[in-house]
């Protein structure tokens, strides 16, 4: 038990243990927001699409209503 719970030999020492923690957490988050931000720019690309076909096609009707019109 004495290995598993055993005090610093020196208290100014460093807790490596706590550090590899911090670090693994760390990459998490990174890789989280990393994750996030790549959906939302996913997303984003998608709706222009969207905007993009629906002002095609608002375009196209309009130039029906013109021919229709002009007949």
């Amino acid at each position: 038990m004495n290995l598993l719970l055993r005090p610093l030999n020196d208290v100014n020492d460093v807790t490596w243990s706590i550090i590899l923690c911090m670090v693994i957490l760390l990459a998490g988050v990174l890789y989280y927001v990393a994750y996030i931000l790549r959906l939302a720019f996913k997303e984003m690309q998608e709706d222009g699409q969207v905007r993009k076909q629906g002002q095609e096609g608002s375009i196209e009707a309009e130039s029906r209503q013109c021919d229709c019109e002009e007949s």
